[in-house]
């Protein structure tokens, strides 16, 4: 049997949408940390801290006391925002964004340093130095999530690292 294919290649093709990874939806948060009064209040013992081995001063931000040095919104100029608890869907993405807060004039230099974790809803996706994107992921139900947010930063020559328990909730879909 002759073959009448001779010199043609056989191919399949793919549509793009075929072949296009979907990707989960993000919420991104504004992290407007007043690095000036914090700093402030670490360095004249109003807020309670360590020392770490790196000459680095570090405090734990009381629930009672966060909105004294942060906020959270849904926009970069910090107008929009957003109370707590932060809900997210399962399986879509949130992603936080540390800056300094619109009315903090101070020249810090600041790094996101992670997420450390009691229950483990937020899976890790990707960093960067002033952000990280976590992925949700229900495990026990809507109740919210122990998260610690802990950023470094420095100002004025001394070095500084805060972090504190913002409320997140993870609702099954």
């Amino acid at each position: 049997m002759p073959n009448n294919n001779k010199g043609q290649k056989m191919t399949i093709t793919q549509t793009e949408s075929e072949t296009a990874e979907v990707k989960p939806a993000t919420t991104t948060i504004y992290v407007n940390m007043e690095f000036s009064r914090l700093a402030n209040d670490i360095n004249s013992g109003t807020l309670a801290h360590q020392f770490n081995g790196k000459g680095r001063k570090v405090a734990l931000l009381p629930e009672e006391q966060e909105s004294n040095y942060l906020y959270y919104s849904a926009d970069k100029a910090g107008k929009d925002i957003l109370p707590q608890p932060f809900e997210v869907n399962n399986g879509e993405n949130i992603k936080f964004k540390l800056q300094a807060a619109p009315n903090d004039s101070s020249n810090a230099s600041y790094k996101w340093k992670g997420i450390i974790q009691n229950s483990f809803d937020l899976q890790f996706v990707s960093e960067k130095k002033h952000s990280a994107t976590y992925n949700a992921v229900a495990t026990e139900g809507t109740e919210n999530d122990d998260v610690i947010i802990h950023i470094n930063f420095k100002l004025d020559g001394d070095k500084f690292s805060a972090a504190w328990d913002p409320k997140v909730r993870v609702i099954k879909t």
